[in-house]
Protein backbone atom coordinates (compact mmCIF):
# COMPACT_ATOMS: atom_id res chain seq x y z
CA UNK A 1 0.00 0.00 0.00
CA UNK A 2 1.22 3.57 -0.81
CA UNK A 3 1.21 5.51 1.89
CA UNK A 4 0.20 9.58 0.49
CA UNK A 5 2.77 11.79 2.35
CA UNK A 6 1.22 14.78 1.40
CA UNK A 7 -2.52 15.09 1.31
CA UNK A 8 -3.08 18.47 0.17
CA UNK A 9 -0.19 18.21 -2.51
CA UNK A 10 -1.75 14.80 -4.05
CA UNK A 11 -5.38 16.41 -3.40
CA UNK A 12 -3.84 19.45 -6.10
CA UNK A 13 -2.73 17.34 -8.25
CA UNK A 14 -5.39 15.50 -8.84
CA UNK A 15 -7.99 18.15 -8.97
CA UNK A 16 -5.43 19.91 -11.75
CA UNK A 17 -5.60 16.26 -13.55
CA UNK A 18 -9.49 16.57 -13.44
CA UNK A 19 -9.39 19.81 -14.65
CA UNK A 20 -7.51 19.09 -17.74
CA UNK A 21 -9.61 15.89 -18.27
CA UNK A 22 -12.99 18.17 -18.34
CA UNK A 23 -11.07 20.90 -20.64
CA UNK A 24 -10.28 17.98 -23.34
CA UNK A 25 -13.31 16.67 -22.90
CA UNK A 26 -15.50 19.89 -23.22
CA UNK A 27 -12.72 20.90 -25.93
CA UNK A 28 -14.20 17.32 -28.11
CA UNK A 29 -17.67 17.54 -27.33
CA UNK A 30 -17.99 21.49 -27.73
CA UNK A 31 -15.44 21.91 -30.67
CA UNK A 32 -13.14 25.38 -30.79
CA UNK A 33 -16.08 27.77 -30.54
CA UNK A 34 -14.94 29.79 -33.55
CA UNK A 35 -14.85 29.85 -37.45
CA UNK A 36 -12.35 27.29 -38.78
CA UNK A 37 -11.85 29.44 -42.09
CA UNK A 38 -12.69 32.68 -44.07
CA UNK A 39 -15.27 32.29 -46.71
CA UNK A 40 -19.09 32.49 -47.92
CA UNK A 41 -21.94 30.59 -47.07
CA UNK A 42 -25.48 31.01 -48.66
CA UNK A 43 -28.18 30.46 -46.19
CA UNK A 44 -31.68 29.57 -48.58
CA UNK A 45 -35.01 30.65 -47.58
CA UNK A 46 -36.85 28.36 -45.15
CA UNK A 47 -33.67 25.95 -44.22
CA UNK A 48 -34.30 25.12 -40.79
CA UNK A 49 -31.88 25.85 -38.29
CA UNK A 50 -30.49 22.49 -37.72
CA UNK A 51 -29.70 22.37 -41.38
CA UNK A 52 -27.85 25.68 -41.53
CA UNK A 53 -25.68 23.99 -38.35
CA UNK A 54 -25.31 20.92 -40.40
CA UNK A 55 -24.40 23.19 -43.36
CA UNK A 56 -21.44 24.81 -41.32
CA UNK A 57 -19.34 21.98 -40.49
CA UNK A 58 -19.64 19.51 -43.21
CA UNK A 59 -18.36 22.40 -45.53
CA UNK A 60 -15.44 22.97 -42.83
CA UNK A 61 -16.48 26.27 -41.60
CA UNK A 62 -16.70 24.39 -37.53
CA UNK A 63 -15.94 21.28 -36.35
CA UNK A 64 -19.30 20.89 -34.06
CA UNK A 65 -23.12 21.27 -33.86
CA UNK A 66 -23.16 21.75 -30.41
CA UNK A 67 -22.31 25.24 -29.87
CA UNK A 68 -24.73 26.09 -32.68
CA UNK A 69 -27.37 24.76 -30.94
CA UNK A 70 -26.89 25.95 -28.02
CA UNK A 71 -26.39 29.96 -28.99
CA UNK A 72 -29.59 29.28 -31.46
CA UNK A 73 -31.51 28.50 -28.31
CA UNK A 74 -30.53 31.82 -26.56
CA UNK A 75 -32.89 34.49 -27.04
CA UNK A 76 -34.78 32.36 -29.68
CA UNK A 77 -32.04 33.20 -32.18
CA UNK A 78 -32.62 29.64 -34.50
CA UNK A 79 -36.19 31.00 -35.23
CA UNK A 80 -34.87 34.48 -36.13
CA UNK A 81 -32.26 33.19 -38.95
CA UNK A 82 -32.66 35.50 -41.63
CA UNK A 83 -31.71 34.22 -45.83
CA UNK A 84 -28.67 35.91 -47.28
CA UNK A 85 -25.33 34.99 -48.48
CA UNK A 86 -23.11 35.61 -45.58
CA UNK A 87 -18.92 36.57 -44.90
CA UNK A 88 -18.01 34.74 -42.02
CA UNK A 89 -13.61 35.26 -40.92
CA UNK A 90 -11.51 32.62 -39.54
CA UNK A 91 -11.30 32.78 -35.78
CA UNK A 92 -15.01 34.60 -35.83
CA UNK A 93 -17.02 33.43 -32.80
CA UNK A 94 -19.92 30.94 -33.71
CA UNK A 95 -21.86 33.11 -31.05
CA UNK A 96 -21.27 36.11 -32.89
CA UNK A 97 -22.03 34.33 -36.27
CA UNK A 98 -25.18 33.02 -34.91
CA UNK A 99 -26.08 36.96 -33.55
CA UNK A 100 -25.48 38.12 -37.26
CA UNK A 101 -27.66 35.54 -38.63
CA UNK A 102 -30.41 36.02 -36.84
CA UNK A 103 -30.27 40.13 -37.44
CA UNK A 104 -29.59 39.48 -41.07
CA UNK A 105 -25.64 41.07 -40.80
CA UNK A 106 -24.53 39.78 -43.63
CA UNK A 107 -21.61 41.56 -43.90
CA UNK A 108 -19.73 40.99 -47.18
CA UNK A 109 -16.47 42.81 -46.40
CA UNK A 110 -14.45 44.56 -48.95
CA UNK A 111 -11.09 43.72 -49.05
CA UNK A 112 -7.95 45.27 -50.80
CA UNK A 113 -6.13 43.21 -53.57
CA UNK A 114 -2.94 44.59 -55.46
CA UNK A 115 -1.69 43.98 -58.67
CA UNK A 116 1.92 45.23 -59.21
CA UNK A 117 3.15 46.94 -62.09
CA UNK A 118 4.89 44.14 -64.60
CA UNK A 119 2.44 41.52 -63.52
CA UNK A 120 1.58 38.89 -66.07
CA UNK A 121 -2.23 37.57 -66.96
CA UNK A 122 -1.25 34.52 -65.22
CA UNK A 123 -0.14 35.98 -62.30
CA UNK A 124 -2.95 38.51 -61.77
CA UNK A 125 -5.23 35.61 -62.08
CA UNK A 126 -3.54 33.38 -59.15
CA UNK A 127 -3.35 36.11 -56.96
CA UNK A 128 -7.03 36.79 -57.96
CA UNK A 129 -8.16 33.49 -57.08
CA UNK A 130 -5.32 33.61 -53.90
CA UNK A 131 -7.52 36.31 -52.01
CA UNK A 132 -11.18 35.19 -53.14
CA UNK A 133 -11.23 31.40 -53.00
CA UNK A 134 -11.98 31.52 -56.74
CA UNK A 135 -10.85 29.65 -59.85
CA UNK A 136 -7.74 31.15 -61.65
CA UNK A 137 -9.53 29.32 -64.96
CA UNK A 138 -12.62 31.23 -64.33
CA UNK A 139 -10.11 34.17 -64.21
CA UNK A 140 -8.36 33.64 -67.72
CA UNK A 141 -11.20 32.39 -69.47
CA UNK A 142 -12.96 35.47 -68.83
CA UNK A 143 -9.85 37.59 -69.66
CA UNK A 144 -10.67 37.56 -73.44
CA UNK A 145 -10.59 41.20 -75.47
CA UNK A 146 -14.65 40.10 -76.98
CA UNK A 147 -16.65 41.07 -74.04
CA UNK A 148 -15.43 44.01 -73.25
CA UNK A 149 -14.52 45.84 -77.16
CA UNK A 150 -18.15 47.07 -77.21
CA UNK A 151 -17.78 48.94 -73.70
CA UNK A 152 -13.92 50.12 -74.11
CA UNK A 153 -12.71 51.45 -77.57
CA UNK A 154 -9.34 51.14 -77.00
CA UNK A 155 -9.88 47.42 -77.62
CA UNK A 156 -11.65 48.01 -81.11
CA UNK A 157 -8.55 47.32 -82.99
CA UNK A 158 -6.94 44.18 -81.18
CA UNK A 159 -8.25 40.40 -82.38
CA UNK A 160 -11.09 39.99 -80.09
CA UNK A 161 -10.16 35.90 -79.68
CA UNK A 162 -6.45 37.69 -77.98
CA UNK A 163 -6.80 37.47 -73.89
CA UNK A 164 -6.06 41.15 -71.85
CA UNK A 165 -2.73 40.82 -71.60
CA UNK A 166 -1.29 43.76 -70.86
CA UNK A 167 -4.47 46.04 -70.36
CA UNK A 168 -5.33 44.77 -67.08
CA UNK A 169 -3.89 47.80 -64.96
CA UNK A 170 -1.58 47.73 -62.24
CA UNK A 171 -3.06 48.66 -58.87
CA UNK A 172 -4.57 48.20 -55.78
CA UNK A 173 -8.43 47.53 -56.01
CA UNK A 174 -11.31 47.05 -53.47
CA UNK A 175 -13.25 43.83 -54.37
CA UNK A 176 -15.72 42.26 -52.11
CA UNK A 177 -16.32 37.98 -51.85
CA UNK A 178 -19.68 38.60 -54.26
CA UNK A 179 -16.79 39.71 -57.01
CA UNK A 180 -17.13 37.49 -60.20
CA UNK A 181 -13.88 37.80 -62.39
CA UNK A 182 -15.90 40.15 -65.21
CA UNK A 183 -16.71 42.48 -62.11
CA UNK A 184 -12.81 42.86 -61.72
CA UNK A 185 -12.01 42.87 -64.93
CA UNK A 186 -14.05 45.75 -65.67
CA UNK A 187 -12.86 47.70 -63.11
CA UNK A 188 -9.21 46.81 -64.10
CA UNK A 189 -10.35 48.42 -67.76
CA UNK A 190 -12.48 50.97 -66.86
CA UNK A 191 -8.53 52.28 -64.48
CA UNK A 192 -7.10 51.39 -67.60
CA UNK A 193 -9.48 53.99 -70.11
CA UNK A 194 -9.25 56.57 -66.95
CA UNK A 195 -4.63 56.52 -67.05
CA UNK A 196 -4.22 55.70 -70.39
CA UNK A 197 -6.01 58.98 -71.43
CA UNK A 198 -7.57 59.72 -74.61
CA UNK A 199 -4.87 62.55 -75.06
CA UNK A 200 -1.89 59.96 -74.51
CA UNK A 201 -3.36 57.70 -77.26
CA UNK A 202 -3.53 60.56 -79.82
CA UNK A 203 0.09 61.59 -78.83
CA UNK A 204 0.83 57.61 -79.93
CA UNK A 205 -1.22 58.14 -82.82
CA UNK A 206 0.79 61.32 -83.77
CA UNK A 207 4.34 59.55 -83.65
CA UNK A 208 2.46 56.83 -86.11
CA UNK A 209 2.22 54.44 -83.04
CA UNK A 210 -0.94 52.61 -82.12
CA UNK A 211 -2.03 51.89 -78.69
CA UNK A 212 -1.48 48.19 -78.81
CA UNK A 213 2.81 48.79 -80.27
CA UNK A 214 2.68 51.13 -76.93
CA UNK A 215 1.76 48.64 -74.61
CA UNK A 216 3.67 46.05 -75.94
CA UNK A 217 6.66 48.27 -75.84
CA UNK A 218 6.11 49.59 -72.52
CA UNK A 219 5.75 45.89 -71.03
CA UNK A 220 8.94 45.27 -72.45
CA UNK A 221 10.40 48.10 -70.88
CA UNK A 222 8.86 47.27 -67.56
CA UNK A 223 10.50 44.07 -67.34
CA UNK A 224 14.00 45.41 -68.87
CA UNK A 225 14.60 48.73 -67.10
CA UNK A 226 14.46 49.48 -63.78
CA UNK A 227 14.74 53.13 -63.88
CA UNK A 228 12.21 56.27 -65.61
CA UNK A 229 15.00 57.93 -67.11
CA UNK A 230 16.63 54.40 -68.40
CA UNK A 231 13.24 53.69 -69.69
CA UNK A 232 13.07 56.74 -71.83
CA UNK A 233 16.54 56.17 -73.47
CA UNK A 234 16.16 52.03 -73.55
CA UNK A 235 12.62 52.65 -75.61
CA UNK A 236 14.68 55.42 -78.27
CA UNK A 237 17.05 52.31 -78.79
CA UNK A 238 14.09 49.62 -79.00
CA UNK A 239 12.11 51.82 -81.33
CA UNK A 240 15.27 52.94 -83.49
CA UNK A 241 16.16 49.09 -83.88
CA UNK A 242 12.70 48.27 -85.32
CA UNK A 243 12.52 51.91 -87.36
CA UNK A 244 15.84 49.98 -88.96
CA UNK A 245 14.78 46.49 -89.32
CA UNK A 246 16.70 45.13 -86.89
CA UNK A 247 15.98 42.50 -83.84
CA UNK A 248 15.24 43.88 -80.52
CA UNK A 249 17.60 40.82 -79.17
CA UNK A 250 15.63 41.15 -75.58
CA UNK A 251 15.32 38.23 -72.84
CA UNK A 252 12.22 39.68 -71.60
CA UNK A 253 9.98 38.43 -74.47
CA UNK A 254 11.84 35.09 -74.76
CA UNK A 255 11.35 34.90 -70.65
CA UNK A 256 7.77 35.66 -70.77
CA UNK A 257 6.81 32.45 -73.31
CA UNK A 258 9.66 30.05 -71.69
CA UNK A 259 8.00 31.01 -67.74
CA UNK A 260 11.35 32.20 -66.77
CA UNK A 261 12.93 34.48 -64.74
CA UNK A 262 16.54 35.10 -66.39
CA UNK A 263 18.69 31.88 -66.53
CA UNK A 264 17.73 31.38 -70.24
CA UNK A 265 19.51 28.53 -71.49
CA UNK A 266 20.82 27.56 -75.00
CA UNK A 267 17.50 25.71 -76.00
CA UNK A 268 15.30 28.86 -74.67
CA UNK A 269 17.56 31.27 -77.21
CA UNK A 270 17.21 28.86 -79.55
CA UNK A 271 13.34 28.29 -79.81
CA UNK A 272 11.27 28.88 -82.67
CA UNK A 273 8.88 31.18 -81.83
CA UNK A 274 7.62 34.84 -82.40
CA UNK A 275 8.31 36.05 -78.79
CA UNK A 276 11.90 35.18 -79.57
CA UNK A 277 12.96 39.15 -80.86
CA UNK A 278 16.70 37.72 -81.52
CA UNK A 279 14.79 35.43 -84.10
CA UNK A 280 11.79 37.83 -85.53
CA UNK A 281 11.61 41.12 -86.39
CA UNK A 282 9.79 43.84 -84.23
CA UNK A 283 7.63 43.61 -81.17
CA UNK A 284 6.00 40.29 -80.26
CA UNK A 285 2.74 39.36 -81.21
CA UNK A 286 1.42 40.75 -77.69
CA UNK A 287 2.02 42.67 -74.66
CA UNK A 288 4.05 40.26 -72.17
CA UNK A 289 2.73 42.29 -68.95
CA UNK A 290 0.56 44.54 -67.38
CA UNK A 291 3.14 47.49 -67.60
CA UNK A 292 2.83 51.01 -65.52
CA UNK A 293 1.85 54.21 -66.94
CA UNK A 294 6.01 55.55 -66.35
CA UNK A 295 6.60 52.49 -69.11
CA UNK A 296 3.75 53.61 -71.17
CA UNK A 297 4.61 57.46 -70.72
CA UNK A 298 8.13 56.31 -71.75
CA UNK A 299 7.00 54.36 -74.65
CA UNK A 300 5.29 57.09 -76.05
CA UNK A 301 8.18 59.35 -75.32
CA UNK A 302 10.85 57.76 -75.99
CA UNK A 303 14.60 59.45 -75.85
CA UNK A 304 16.61 60.01 -78.73
CA UNK A 305 20.35 59.26 -78.79
CA UNK A 306 23.54 57.94 -80.08
CA UNK A 307 22.71 54.52 -78.37
CA UNK A 308 22.44 51.04 -80.43
CA UNK A 309 22.67 48.78 -77.25
CA UNK A 310 21.99 48.39 -73.66
CA UNK A 311 22.47 45.73 -70.95
CA UNK A 312 21.36 45.31 -67.38
CA UNK A 313 24.43 45.03 -65.14
CA UNK A 314 23.69 42.57 -61.74
CA UNK A 315 23.40 45.70 -59.89
CA UNK A 316 20.03 46.85 -61.90
CA UNK A 317 21.87 49.80 -63.63
CA UNK A 318 21.44 49.84 -67.27
CA UNK A 319 24.87 50.65 -69.14
CA UNK A 320 24.35 51.41 -72.88
CA UNK A 321 26.82 51.31 -75.97
CA UNK A 322 26.95 52.83 -79.40
CA UNK A 323 28.58 50.06 -81.11
CA UNK A 324 28.73 46.35 -80.80
CA UNK A 325 32.26 46.23 -79.77
CA UNK A 326 31.96 48.89 -76.64
CA UNK A 327 28.32 46.51 -76.31
CA UNK A 328 31.11 43.45 -75.81
CA UNK A 329 33.14 45.16 -73.50
CA UNK A 330 30.54 45.93 -71.15
CA UNK A 331 29.18 42.03 -71.13
CA UNK A 332 32.51 40.96 -70.14
CA UNK A 333 32.85 44.18 -67.54
CA UNK A 334 29.30 43.99 -66.07
CA UNK A 335 27.91 40.72 -66.27
CA UNK A 336 31.05 38.36 -65.42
Amino acid sequence: MVAILNRKKFTLNILVILVVILALLFRIVWGSGVMKKTGDIEIAQGKSAAEIWRTFVDDGYSDRTIPWKYYGRKNNAAAKIQAGKYHVEKGEKISEIVRRLATGDVRLKEFSVTFPEGFTLEQIAARFADRTGKTKESFLETAKVQPYADRFSFLNTIPTTRSLEGYLFPDTYRITPEDTPHDVIMRMLGNFDKKVSQELREEAISKSRTLDEVVNMASILEKEVQSEKDMALVAGVLWKRISEGEGLYVDATLEYIVEKNGALTVQDLALDTPYNTRKYRGLPPTPINSPSLRAMLAAIRPEASEYYYYLTAKDGTTIFAKTNDEHNRNKVKYLR
